[in-house]
């Protein structure tokens, strides 16, 4: 499809985006996925998920709808712009993953989450992401759309460098919410590293099988591990408000856990879901366990003692005052 900015004059007076398909392209097959993207879109009401506010037909039969107008910018760029630190890209990408879950419950799985179908835009002075582009959306369930999704053995949908294991493969019947688990965790890794999972050039310039073998087989590094190693660190790390070696410091141990969760290669050893992934970046910054980590005694204690400094320190002086007290009582 072609997105125009347009205006509705009724009932209403607004700007909004017009998507009708390009003319030529209105192939049964291409209609069948217009009428999809117009559907998934309309069976879902979340405030990060760009809203579908009307839908129809033109005289010469083309499919259109109108969407809530979103002039934003893409997620990466955005936090780039505004040196946003660590924690505030984290914070700014919860929501994303809220969005993703609404779209799972509504039984729409997305297939081509990027930082280009994330914009971020700003009401009352506030950053708000909104997920855009269900193109290329699949129905985990048939009555989620009145029309078939249907991926053909052979055709490959999604972006190389965010796109998941089974996506990669020749026939993506076998695609589940997990996909966008796994896109998710490249969207994050970008978001704190700078660069992809995978090298773009190096996906871009091999020969496309050879593309699709690395995503299917090869291990990305760890975002920190990726990021001490890169010539791009100082530059990096300024973009995010710190030095190079608290950026790596941040990132090592709990958010690498994180990352690397999202992007393992079997589906079954990922996040269950977009919720949990939202819930174990909040469990990182209130400093509770996460379950992405070892769950180790001394893992926990450390969390515990991160989260209650004041008090342990508190505790430690208290505990100091009694056995120098008891001290001089023995000593007199």
């Amino acid at each position: 499809g072609v997105v125009f900015l347009a205006e509705q004059q009724q009932p209403v007076e607004r700007q909004v985006a017009l998507k009708i398909i390009r003319p030529g392209m209105d192939s049964e097959q291409v209609i069948n996925r217009f009428e999809a993207e117009r559907q998934a879109l309309a069976v879902m009401d979340h405030p990060n998920v760009a809203k579908v506010l009307d839908a129809g037909t033109t005289e010469s039969g083309r499919p259109y709808f109108v969407m809530e107008l979103v002039q934003g910018t893409r997620i990466t760029k955005y936090c780039d712009e505004h040196q946003l630190p660590v924690r505030e890209r984290l914070e700014l990408f919860i929501p994303v993953c809220q969005a993703v879950q609404h779209a799972h419950q509504k039984g729409i799985i997305h297939r081509d989450l990027k930082p280009s179908n994330i914009l971020v835009t700003e009401f009352d002075g506030r950053p708000v992401p909104k997920v855009i582009d269900f193109g290329v959306a699949k129905a985990i369930d048939q009555r989620a759309t009145q029309k078939q999704m249907s991926t053909q053995y052979g055709q490959i949908v999604g972006t190389l460098e965010y796109m998941s294991p089974e996506q990669a493969r020749l026939s993506q019947q076998d695609v589940d919410t997990r996909s966008d688990v796994y896109s998710l965790g490249a969207v994050l890794y970008e978001l704190l590293t700078g660069i992809t999972p995978f090298d773009k050039e190096q996906l871009y310039s091999a020969a496309f099988d050879e593309a699709l073998h690395i995503i299917e087989s090869e291990e990305p590094s760890k975002p920190s591990t990726r990021l001490s190693s890169s010539d791009s660190l100082p530059s990096v790390a300024a973009l995010r408000h710190t030095e190079p070696h608290r950026l790596t410091g941040t990132i090592r141990g709990e958010l690498d856990w994180i990352v690397m969760k999202s992007l393992e290669k079997e589906r079954s050893r990922r996040y269950e879901s977009a919720a949990s992934l939202a819930r174990d970046i909040d469990n990182d910054l209130h400093d509770q366990p996460v379950i992405a980590g070892p769950p180790s005694a001394a893992y926990r204690l450390r969390k515990f003692a991160s989260r209650n400094k004041g008090v342990l320190a508190t505790v430690g002086l208290v505990a100091l005052a009694m056995i120098v007290g008891t001290g001089i009582s023995i000593y007199q």
